[in-house]
């Protein structure tokens, strides 16, 4: 274990992805407790009435376990399976945890009360480029607006606006030729995790310095926007993969941007 010995208190849910989360993070901090809370059933309207939105979150999940199959090799101790993260028990046997930082990635969103017990201590993970993209499924919707320049995750400070947190870092997809939304997906969040340790022992060293975010009004993702027709677009855009005019088109509309 790394880190110094500061501890953390994780927030997070059940899938892969979010084992591994908690994998990482342990492999870098004392571990206080993990708090999952039970993954609940997006969407459920959606797939309901499409089987090409069934199908879609049925590949999803296949790459998920490809691409975190190791997160299921190694055992997690200390951790609690919630229903809701902001139940008032939850919050009685937390807020008393003596913790340098508070690791959250996948919950519903934290109620002011997690803020107040926590103060500047809450990093979170977001699967989206923030301020452009923020709410909901915003890893899904640049590849709707044929717009990939503005995939990415940002790792920033909770704050009662949601995703609007000052930023400790942003990741970028390496977008390459022959990948399609799932693996691209699911392997830029591996790489989100795997650096998150790193950005989270630099803040509370102080020698990473948040960043405000951007004065721009973004888009705000909701669930009730994503449909067949919007998933159509998406998988479209990619296809098997970026062509090759579409990566440096990609490239160059990031670097206007400044983006990394």
């Amino acid at each position: 274990m790394g880190g110094d010995e500061l501890k953390a208190l994780i927030l997070t849910s059940t899938s892969p992805r979010h084992r591994f989360f908690a994998q990482q993070i342990a492999e870098h901090f004392e571990i206080a407790a993990i708090v999952c809370e039970q993954k609940r059933n997006y969407y459920v309207q959606q797939r309901e009435s499409s089987e090409a939105i069934r199908a879609h979150f049925a590949r999803n999940a296949a790459q998920e376990l490809i691409c975190f199959n190791d997160a299921a090799q190694t055992p997690i101790a200390r951790v609690t399976t919630v229903a809701d993260i902001n139940a008032p028990e939850v919050m009685h046997w937390v807020s008393d945890l003596d913790v340098d930082v508070v690791c959250l990635f996948g919950t519903s969103i934290l109620k002011a009360q997690w803020l107040s017990a926590f103060p500047d201590k809450i990093v979170n993970l977001h699967l989206g480029l923030s301020p452009w993209y923020r709410g909901s499924a915003t890893l899904f919707w640049p590849f709707a607006d044929s717009a990939a320049e503005f995939l990415g995750t940002t790792i920033h400070l909770a704050v009662e606006k949601v995703d609007a947190g000052a930023i400790l870092h942003r990741v970028r997809p390496r977008l390459q030729s022959g990948e399609n939304y799932y693996q691209i997906s699911n392997q830029l969040i591996r790489e989100s995790i795997e650096v998150f340790p790193g950005i989270v022992t630099r803040y509370l060293a102080k020698t990473l310095q948040s960043q405000a975010q951007e004065n721009v009004a973004g888009r705000i993702c909701r669930k009730a926007d994503f449909d067949e027709a919007a998933l159509a677009r998406a998988l479209s855009y990619v296809g098997d993969g970026f062509s090759t005019q579409e990566l440096q088109r990609i490239q160059e509309a990031a670097q206007c941007l400044c983006l990394p």
